[in-house]
């Protein structure tokens, strides 16, 4: 069979080469008239093929232009993208880097020093944070650390290029606060509990004095760490037992700590 197949194809090939021949170089005669008519078909098979193919050799080529520029897009895109995030973090930086200018600026008489977060805990509470100025900076332990928000928190420990930060959500750290609608006095203190919610908690409320949720609380300036009047946060919640006496308030912090970069250490006193 595949002699057969080898014969016919041979057969086939001959007859074109005859046509072609004759067509080329006998001129119009009965023959030439003769071969055409009866080659035609097998001359327009063979042009169909071969434009066919010739198109198909088209697209791929066309197709693997298309992917390569395809390709080049889509890296030029993720590059415009990378510059476009690089620019947006540097504006958010600077956005963030003047208003702690202008916090600074308003701290008359006392002396400054700005520092980045470099850490969290490692528990993820926020509840002590890391930043990346110390001793050599003039940083000791129970200086305050705040932001243009409010309190952060306290230094409680130091090293060279370094100080770990106490947040107002830690249960060892307490400061003296007053409610700014009624000046009525108290404590915003850490919470085990609170803090894995990123909140504290208001104590040692005044009797005398109401609060309401939604109150702002202030520093109260007792204590020697904190100056008066630095924002601390809201009451978010009043918790009272059965007899209706107020045992503490909840409080949300002014500060996001889950978005703290920048924060200014107050380290004494001009």
């Amino acid at each position: 069979m595949r002699n057969k197949g080898r014969k016919v194809a041979a057969v086939v090939t001959a007859c074109v080469v005859i046509c072609v021949v004759v067509g080329r170089f006998t001129g119009i005669n009965p023959a030439s008239w003769l071969a055409r008519t009866v080659f035609a078909p097998v001359e327009n098979g063979f042009a169909y093929i071969a434009n066919e193919i010739s198109d198909k050799i088209r697209f791929v080529w066309e197709m693997s232009s298309y992917k390569e520029e395809n390709d080049k897009l889509v890296d030029r895109i993720n590059e415009l993208t990378r510059e476009n995030r690089d620019v947006s973090e540097l504006r958010l930086e600077n956005e963030r880097l003047s208003q702690l200018l202008e916090l600074k600026s308003t701290m008359n008489g006392y002396s400054t020093v700005a520092a980045s977060v470099i850490a969290y805990s490692k528990n993820n509470w926020y509840d002590t944070i890391e930043i990346n100025k110390g001793t050599r900076n003039g940083l000791s332990v129970g200086n305050a650390v705040i932001t243009n928000d409010g309190v952060v928190g306290r230094i409680t420990e130091t090293g060279p290029n370094w100080s770990t930060v106490s947040t107002i959500l830690n249960n060892d750290n307490a400061m003296g606060v007053r409610v700014t609608r009624t000046s009525g006095l108290g404590v915003v203190e850490g919470d085990e509990e609170l803090c894995l919610e990123s909140l504290c908690k208001m104590t040692f409320i005044n009797q005398e004095s109401t609060i309401i949720v939604g109150d702002l609380l202030e520093t109260s300036g007792s204590g020697g760490i904190y100056p008066a009047g630095l924002f601390v946060g809201a009451i978010r919640e009043i918790n009272a037992d059965n007899t209706g006496e107020l045992n503490y308030a909840t409080v949300e912090p002014a500060v996001d700590f889950s978005r703290l970069y920048e924060v200014l250490v107050i380290n004494g006193i001009n």
